[in-house]
C-alpha cells in the first residue's frame, strides 16, 4: 500500500501489517486522512469492524504500508518513487497506488519508475485511474504509463 499510511489499530487490518515506512512530509506512519486504512481495507479487510460481513478481496494477504501522501493527503513524486522502491525492495508481490496526479505527454520519471519496477521486479502495480473522467485525456499519471489500459 503506498497512499496516507494505515491505521494499524482499525480492527480490519489490524495485525496485518508487517512493516511501515514514511516517505511524506508527515511527521510519521499513522494515517490521519484515513484513505490509506479505507484501501487497505478494501484489499485485505479482516471484516473484524463488520462482524465479518463486510471482508477485503484478499482477507488473508499481509501488507506493507509505504506513507507517500501526507496529513492533508499530498505528496511529491519523489516519495512516492522512494515508496515504490521500498516495496519491491520488501518483495511486495502487488503495490497498491489509489493516487495520481496530472499527465502530460510521454512518460514522466513517475510512469518511469513504475514501468522499470514492475518490469525488473515481477510486481504487479494496481494504480488508480483518476477522478476526471469519462473523456478523452482523463487518466491520470502514473496510470498512464506504458501498460495495457482502457480503449475508447
Amino acid at each position: 500500500m503506498l497512499d496516507t499510511g494505515v491505521d494499524g489499530t482499525h480492527p480490519d487490518p489490524k495485525g496485518r501489517i508487517d512493516a511501515a515506512k514514511n516517505f511524506s512530509e508527515a511527521a510519521d506512519t499513522v494515517d490521519r486522512v484515513g484513505h490509506g486504512t479505507h484501501v487497505a481495507s478494501t484489499v485485505a479487510g479482516s471484516g473484524a469492524h463488520s462482524g465479518g460481513t463486510y471482508k477485503g478481496v484478499a482477507p488473508g494477504a499481509r501488507l506493507i504500508s509505504g506513507k507517500v501522501l501526507d496529513d492533508g493527503g499530498y505528496g511529491e513524486e519523489s516519495g512516492v518513487i522512494a515508496g515504490a522502491q521500498w516495496a519491491v525492495a520488501q518483495g511486495a508481490d502487488v503495490v497498491n497506488l489509489s493516487l495520481g496526479g496530472p499527465d502530460s505527454p510521454g512518460d514522466d520519471p513517475l510512469e518511469q519508475a513504475v514501468n522499470e519496477l514492475s518490469a525488473s521486479s515481477g510486481a504487479l502495480f494496481v494504480i488508480a485511474a483518476g477522478n476526471e473522467g469519462p473523456s478523452a485525456g482523463t487518466v491520470g499519471s502514473p496510470r498512464d504509463s506504458g501498460f495495457p489500459r482502457e480503449v475508447s
